[in-house]
C-alpha cells in the first residue's frame, strides 16, 4: 500500500511539473513509471527522439556484475584489452550524455569504468570496465539492456544437482514456490533483489516475451494458472514493487494487461489473457530475472529450480493487500489463490503422499553438448557436421538477404577448443566462414553461424546425435573442379579436410564479440587496437559477425578480410584495404606498367671478369636472370662473362655472379700410417750315420756310408801311426733344420773306437731362432677443394719378365698402399669425407708366364668429421703361424729317443695397417 502510493505521488508529481521520466519505457502504461532505484540523477537534457541513450551503469549484485541500461536495443561490438587488463563495449549511434565520463568502483573485480564517444562525428559511444587480473567476463544483451557477468577464474565447474519437477495433470494446480539455483558456480552469491522495478515486454518471432526485472537477483516465486478468464499467477516472495502502477498494458496477442499487487511477503502479478483460452507458456529465471514466454509453439516447461513451498499460511493470514490490490486481483482469484493454497497444505499432510518429484543430477556425462563442429568438401559441395552426445533440439535462421545461417542449438554447450571461426574460403565451397559458439548460457544455447560468400541452397538432415547441412556446389565451382580432375587423370579426393594457416601471427590477444557489425568498423577497431593506419577503400561494405576469444589482432584481421572475399597492402605502417579483385588487378596493372617500361629504357653492356668459377658454367644461370631483352655471352680466354639488358637486368646479374663467383673452400687432409709386424721363427733338425770297417786293408761304410770298398792300411798293424778318417758320406738319418729361422747353428760329432773291427758313428746338429720387431710410420699431407678427389699412394713397383712369340718383355706391378678422399664442408664447419684404402702386395703364385700374383686389401667408408679431429681406420691385420715336424714314422713318436729320427719348425708372424686421417678446414683470407 505504502509503495503504491508513494509511487503514484511521483508520478503526479513528475506529470504536474512537466519533467520526463529517467527509467526506461519498456511498455505502454496507464501511468509513466517511476525512477527506478539506484538510477542516476535525471539528464540534464533530453536526447533525440530517435537516439538510443545509455540511462545508467551499476554494478550489482557483490560488485560482478555491470548493467548498462538504454533506452532501447542496441547493438553493440564486445573486446577484450591486456596490459592492463579492460573490457571495453562499443555502443555505435548511442548517447552518453547521462552517464558520468568516470565511475570508480575499485572492488574484487573492477577497477574503474569510463565512458567516452569516439569517431569521425562522435558517433560511437564507448564504454571501458576496468577488470582486475584474473577476472573473466561474460556479456549478454537484453531488450534494453547490457548484462556483463564477471567471475575469477575456476579450473573445473561442478555442476549442481537440478530437480526436475514432473507436472501434476490436475487443473489450477498451484505448483509449489520455486527456488532458483545458477547451474554454473559464480565467484560470489549475488544480491537478493529487494523491489521489482520494471515490468518489459518483447517479441521473439511468433512468441510474446515478458521479463520481470527487479534490482538484483529475484529468489523463490511460485506460480499458478487460473481460467475463466485465463490468467497466469506468479507470486514473487520477499519482494516490494517500485513499478510506480498497478496496471501495465501489454502489446502482444496473447496476454493484453498485467496487474501489480504487493504484499506484506510478495509481489503479485497477474497476467490476463487476451482472448477466453491461455496460450501455452513458459516461466524461467533467467539472469536474476523471470521471464515468460508464451505462444502457439511454447513448449510448456516446469521450472526445473523448483523448490518446496513455504510452510503453510493460515487462512487468516493468507492475503494482506493494500488498496492496490483490490484492482490487482479479484475476489474470484482470491479465492481459488486460496483454495489452491489450502490443497497444498493438504497435499503436505501425513495423511496424503504428494506426487513424487523426480531428481536428475545434470552431470558433465549427461549434459547435452557440442562435440565436433566439422567442414569439409564433398564433391565440390560443402558439407557442415554437427555432432552432440544426445538429440537436439535445434532451430535454422537464413538472413534476409540468404547470405547467413544461424544455427542455435537448445541446451547445449560447447567446449573453448571449439569456439572458434573456420576459414573455408580455400575449399572453394560456397561457404566463407563457420563460427561456433556459446550463444547464451542461461537457457543454455549454442550457435552457429555460417557465412556464405554467395546464396546457395542447403539441405538439413538430423541424424542420431548429428545435424548435417549440405550447402550444394554453383555452377562456377563445379566447372573448374571437373576440369581439374580429368587433368589429373584420376578421381579427386572424396573429402577434403579444412587445414589451418600456418602462418605465425606476433599481435597482441584480443577478444571479438560482434554480431552483424559493419565491416569498416571492425578495421576502425583493429586499427587503434593495432596502432596502425588502416584505410578501406568505398568498395568495403557489409556486415560480419564473429566471436574470437584471445586471437592475436592480426590474424582476426586475416580471417575478416577473407571471409570477405578483401585483400590488403601494406606500405610502411599504412595498411590499405580493398576487394582482393581490385588489388589483384592493381598488381596485375602494375606489372603491366613495369613491362612497358622495361621496353623503352636503353642496353647497357657491362663485362664482368669471374674470378673462381669458369664462366661457361655461369652463362645459363645469368640468362634466367635478365629480361626478355638481355643477352649473355662469355669469353673463355679472359674468363670474362658479357651482359647486355637494361639497367635492372644488369644489377641483377652482377648480383648473382657475386654469390656465385666465390673462392671454393679447401680442406687440408693430414694422413698418418703405420704398419706394425712382429716375426718369431724356431728350426730344430738332425743328421747322422755308422761307418764299419774290417781289420784288413778294407773298409765298409754302412747305415749312411756310400756303399764302396778301397783298401786301407791295416790298423792293427801300425798302432802308433795316426789314423785319418773321415765320417760318414751320406746319413741314415738326414733332417737337418730347415733354415727358416735364418742362419742356422750345428754341431756335428764323430765316435768311434781303435781296436779290431772299429764302428764310427757321425752325428750332427742344427738348430735356429728368430724374433723380430718392425714399425713404419708415414705422414703425408695433401690439400685439396670442396667435392674434389685427393690421393695418397706408397709402395713399389715389381718387375717380372714375361715370355711370348714377340720376345721377352717386363711388366711392372704396383704393390704399394693407396689413400683415397673426397671431402665435402658442411654448412655447420664439418668435412663429411669419402675414404678409399687400399693395401696390395705380392702373393705366392706365378702363372706359367711368371706373372705373380696380387694380395688386395681393401675399404671404402663415408665418415663425418668435425674440423680439426681425428678419425682412425684400423683393422687390416696379417697374421701367419706355422707349425710343421718331419721325421721317421713311429720311430720319431719314440719318447727322448724319437728326437734322433725327426726335426722341427715353427714360425709366427703378425702385420697391422692403422690410418690415422684428420681434415682441416683453411680458413679463406681472401676478401671479396
Amino acid at each position: 500500500m505504502r509503495h503504491g502510493l508513494i509511487g503514484s505521488i511521483l508520478a503526479g508529481a513528475l506529470i504536474f511539473t512537466g519533467c520526463a521520466s529517467t527509467g526506461p519505457k519498456d511498455i505502454k502504461g496507464d501511468v509513466a513509471p517511476s525512477s527506478v532505484a539506484g538510477a542516476p540523477e535525471p539528464q540534464k537534457e533530453a536526447a533525440a527522439p530517435n537516439v538510443v541513450s545509455v540511462e545508467y551503469i551499476n554494478v550489482v549484485g557483490d560488485g560482478d556484475r555491470v548493467m548498462i541500461a538504454t533506452t532501447g536495443p542496441v547493438k553493440f561490438t564486445a573486446f577484450r584489452l591486456s596490459e592492463p587488463s579492460r573490457l571495453i563495449l562499443d555502443l555505435p549511434g548511442v548517447n552518453l550524455d547521462k552517464v558520468p565520463a568516470s565511475l570508480s568502483v575499485n572492488n574484487a573485480f573492477v577497477g574503474e569504468i569510463t565512458s567516452a564517444t569516439y569517431g569521425e562525428g562522435k558517433d560511437i559511444g564507448r564504454v571501458v570496465i576496468g577488470l582486475k587480473d584474473g577476472v573473466d567476463h561474460d556479456v549478454k544483451s537484453g531488450d534494453n539492456s547490457i548484462l556483463v557477468s564477471l567471475a575469477a577464474p575456476v579450473s573445473a565447474v561442478a555442476l549442481q544437482p537440478v530437480a526436475e519437477t514432473v507436472k501434476a495433470p490436475a487443473q489450477a494446480a498451484l505448483v509449489e514456490p520455486i527456488k532458483v539455483e545458477d547451474l554454473a558456480p559464480q565467484a560470489k552469491p549475488m544480491k537478493q533483489a529487494s523491489a521489482v522495478v520494471r515490468v518489459a515486454e518483447s517479441r521473439d518471432g511468433e512468441n510474446t516475451v515478458i521479463r520481470i526485472v527487479s534490482d538484483g537477483l529475484l529468489g523463490n516465486y511460485s506460480t499458478f494458472d487460473l481460467d475463466s478468464p485465463g490468467r497466469i499467477v506468479i507470486d514473487v516472495w520477499d519482494v516490494d514493487s517500485s513499478i510506480g502502477k498497478d496496471v501495465v498494458r501489454l502489446e502482444g496477442k496473447y496476454l493484453k494487461t498485467v496487474r501489480v499487487g504487493t504484499h506484506a511477503d510478495k509481489a503479485r502479478f497477474v497476467f490476463d489473457a487476451a482472448g477466453k483460452k491461455l496460450q501455452p507458456h513458459s516461466i524461467k529465471r533467467v539472469d536474476g530475472e523471470i521471464v515468460v514466454t508464451i505462444g502457439p509453439k511454447v513448449v510448456p516447461v516446469v521450472d526445473e529450480a523448483a523448490m518446496p513451498s513455504r510452510k503453510p499460511v493460515k487462512k487468516a493470514e493468507q492475503v494482506k493487500t493494500a488498496k492496490a490490490e483490490k484492482n490487482a486481483e479479484t475476489k474470484k482469484e482470491a479465492a481459488e489463490a486460496q483454495k489452491a493454497a489450502v490443497a497444498v497444505s493438504v497435499v503436505e499432510g501425513p495423511k496424503a503422499e504428494p506426487e513424487k518429484t523426480v531428481e536428475k543430477a545434470v552431470t558433465p556425462e549427461n549434459a547435452l553438448r557440442v562435440e565436433k563442429v566439422e567442414f569439409r568438401r564433398v564433391e565440390g559441395a560443402g558439407a557442415l557436421s554437427i555432432a552432440t552426445n544426445a538429440k537436439a533440439e535445434y532451430d535454422v535462421k537464413e538472413s534476409a538477404d540468404g547470405m547467413t545461417v544461424t544455427i542455435d542449438i537448445k541446451g547445449a554447450t560447447i567446449s573453448e577448443e571449439l569456439t572458434r571461426t573456420l576459414d573455408a574460403g580455400k575449399l572453394n565451397t560456397p561457404v566463407a566462414t563457420v563460427s561456433s559458439f556459446q550463444g547464451a548460457a542461461e537457457p543454455k544455447e549454442v550457435r552457429v553461424i555460417v557465412k556464405l560468400r554467395e546464396k546457395a541452397p542447403y539441405t538439413v538432415t538430423d541424424g542420431d546425435g548429428t545435424l548435417k547441412l549440405n550447402f550444394a556446389a554453383t555452377a562456377a565451382e563445379t566447372a573448374p573442379a571437373v576440369k581439374a580432375q580429368s587433368e589429373a587423370d584420376k578421381p579427386a579426393d572424396k573429402e577434403a579436410p579444412l587445414l589451418a594457416d600456418k602462418r605465425e601471427y606476433t599481435g597482441a590477444k584480443i577478444d571479438l564479440d560482434m554480431m552483424d557489425a559493419n565491416v569498416s568498423d571492425v578495421l576502425r577497431l583493429l586499427a587503434e587496437i593495432s596502432n596502425m593506419n588502416i584505410i578501406a577503400s568505398d568498395d568495403v561494405k557489409g556486415t560480419i559477425s564473429l566471436r574470437l576469444k584471445n586471437v592475436p589482432w592480426d590474424q582476426a584481421f586475416d580471417i575478416i578480410l577473407r571471409s570477405k572475399d578483401l585483400d590488403s597492402v601494406q606500405e610502411g605502417n599504412v595498411i590499405r584495404v580493398a576487394p582482393a579483385t581490385k588489388i589483384r588487378l592493381e598488381k596485375e596493372s602494375v606489372l603491366a606498367s613495369r613491362k612497358a617500361q622495361e621496353k623503352l629504357e636503353n642496353l647497357d653492356t657491362h663485362f664482368i671478369p669471374i674470378n673462381y668459377a669458369t664462366s661457361t658454367d655461369l652463362i645459363k644461370s645469368v640468362q634466367s636472370v635478365l629480361t626478355e631483352r638481355g643477352t649473355v655471352t662469355n669469353d673463355i680466354r679472359t674468363n670474362t662473362i658479357i651482359v647486355k639488358d637494361i639497367k635492372a637486368g644488369v644489377e641483377a646479374a652482377k648480383n648473382l655472379i657475386t654469390k656465385l663467383d666465390t673462392a671454393i673452400p679447401q680442406v687440408l687432409i693430414e694422413a698418418r700410417i703405420v704398419e706394425a709386424s712382429t716375426s718369431f721363427a724356431r728350426d730344430l733338425g738332425i743328421q747322422w750315420g755308422l761307418d764299419y770297417g774290417t781289420g784288413g786293408s778294407t773298409s765298409t761304410q754302412t747305415f749312411g756310408s756310400s756303399g764302396t770298398t778301397g783298401q786301407a792300411t791295416d790298423r792293427m798293424q801300425t798302432p802308433n801311426s795316426n789314423i785319418q778318417v773321415s765320417g760318414a758320406d751320406q746319413y741314415a738319418v738326414n733332417l737337418p733344420a730347415s733354415g727358416n729361422a735364418g742362419t742356422l747353428g750345428a754341431l756335428g760329432f764323430l765316435l768311434g773306437s781303435a781296436g779290431s773291427n772299429p764302428f764310427l758313428l757321425d752325428l750332427r746338429l742344427s738348430a735356429g731362432e728368430s724374433e723380430g720387431r718392425l714399425k713404419t710410420i708415414s705422414r703425408p699431407r695433401i690439400t685439396t677443394m670442396d667435392n674434389k678427389e685427393a690421393k695418397i699412394e706408397q709402395g713399389e713397383s715389381i718387375p717380372f719378365e714375361t715370355t711370348s712369340s714377340a720376345g721377352t718383355a717386363t711388366t711392372f706391378i704396383d704393390a704399394n698402399l693407396s689413400l683415397t678422399v673426397t671431402p665435402h664442408i658442411t654448412p655447420d664447419g664439418s668435412v663429411l669425407m669419402k675414404i678409399k684404402a687400399s693395401r696390395n702386395s705380392i702373393g705366392t703364385f706365378r702363372t706359367s708366364g711368371g706373372e705373380p700374383s696380387i694380395n688386395k686389401k681393401e675399404s671404402s667408408t663415408e665418415v663425418l668429421v668435425r674440423d680439426g679431429e681425428t678419425t682412425v681406420i684400423g683393422g687390416i691385420v696379417i697374421t701367419d703361424k706355422s707349425d710343421s715336424d718331419q721325421g721317421i714314422p713311429y720311430l720319431q713318436d719314440i719318447p727322448l729317443i724319437g728326437w734322433l729320427f725327426k726335426s722341427k719348425s715353427v714360425s709366427d708372424s703378425q702385420t697391422e695397417l692403422l690410418i690415422f686421417i684428420t681434415p682441416t678446414i683453411i680458413k679463406d683470407k681472401i676478401k671479396a
